[in-house]
């Protein structure tokens, strides 16, 4: 039987390793066929699912409390998939004045309405809300029979600077076990699974990390934080301005190699550039993103600010020119664009 892997949509023959599961040669994911046991209903017959006097329950929440500490502040509004009881929720908003929602189909919602704003009992497709600067979700997307039309209903929530993060088991969560036998794990992720899956939906990761703590049988989980991965045309227009907001307007491209083939030149129709310039006699008359390359002439150049196009040789390159007599002031780096994007 032909199959195709839930995150990385690889084309898979049957089930490599036993009647229940199926394993992804592409990108490392295993799943399986969804117990009756593990159904809408199932979950919301469950109550007191968490032992909140374990020693194990105060540090999960801690340390997530931190991660999510420092992704937040004052007024945001943050959605949890599967708060559970609502203790995590309650933690920050007990550092941050934030709005702190939940989505929790079992019966611990009740529990967690008491600590939270509010307290969903639908999944995430049912939820019609403003939209959430940060949705967050710990051990859930494994329990999910179809992660990515998850993934998707959350995309719909999210505000469009907003962030997700999200922690699964990596694959069987413990390095001491091959294989996750709780029957409620649909899936079993790898850092390569989960990546590819958040692209698929449109979300690009800003960090992915393992070695993250659940409880002594999930001490191995990974985490990642993703943001909306942005369309080519927003992409362009934002590096743009930043070419606007360090050069101030019209400029002199200087030194015409391969950073400026990479860097510059798909922008130039969009810059101000006023001409391009090069050291090496070699290269003056050669066209170039509707210009001739030239040698430097004071005369004609003016005081224009100058955009040194290389980052290996950008030192030399400001010495050179500093020699000639040109103020450091009407000197910039290519890296000075670049950074901080």
């Amino acid at each position: 039987m032909k199959r195709s892997c839930p995150c990385c949509a690889h084309s898979v023959e049957g089930a490599l390793e036993s009647p229940a599961y199926t394993r992804c040669l592409s990108c490392g994911h295993r799943w399986r066929t969804p117990p009756a046991a593990t159904d809408a209903g199932y979950y919301e017959s469950l109550v007191a699912r968490n032992d909140l006097q374990a020693p194990w329950f105060a540090r999960k929440i801690a340390e997530r409390s931190a991660a999510l500490s420092d992704l937040l502040a004052p007024g945001l509004r943050v959605l949890e998939v599967g708060c559970a009881e609502g203790a995590l929720g309650q933690a920050l908003k007990a550092r941050l004045p934030v709005v702190y929602d939940g989505i929790e189909l079992s019966r611990d919602r009740d529990l967690a309405s008491q600590h939270l704003d509010r307290v969903f009992s639908t999944s995430a497709a049912g939820v019609s809300t403003l939209p959430y600067d940060l949705i967050a979700s710990f051990h859930v997307l494994e329990h999910i029979a179809e992660p990515e039309a998850e993934l998707l209903a959350w995309a719909r929530l999210l505000g469009p600077a907003g962030r997700l993060l999200i922690e699964v088991p990596n694959q069987a969560g413990h390095p001491s076990l091959a294989d996750d036998r709780n029957p409620e794990h649909l899936h079993q992720f790898t850092p390569a699974s989960l990546g590819m899956l958040l692209a698929r939906c449109g979300f690009a990761c800003r960090s992915l990390t393992t070695g993250h703590y659940e409880s002594p049988v999930y001490p191995d989980s990974i985490r990642v934080i993703a943001e909306r991965q942005a369309q080519p045309a927003i992409q362009r227009e934002l590096l743009l301005q930043r070419f606007r907001q360090r050069l101030g307007g019209p400029f002199i491209a200087y030194a015409i190699g391969g950073d400026f083939h990479n860097y510059l030149e798909p922008l130039a129709e969009g810059l101000e550039l006023h001409a391009l310039v090069d050291s090496s006699p070699a290269k003056w008359g050669q066209q170039r993103a509707g210009f001739v390359v030239e040698g430097y002439d004071p005369a004609r150049h003016g005081d224009l600010p100058i955009l040194i196009c290389s980052i290996r040789f950008g030192a030399d390159i400001r010495r050179q020119l500093l020699a000639m007599g040109i103020a450091p002031e009407r000197l910039v780096g290519l890296e000075a664009v670049y950074e901080g994007t």
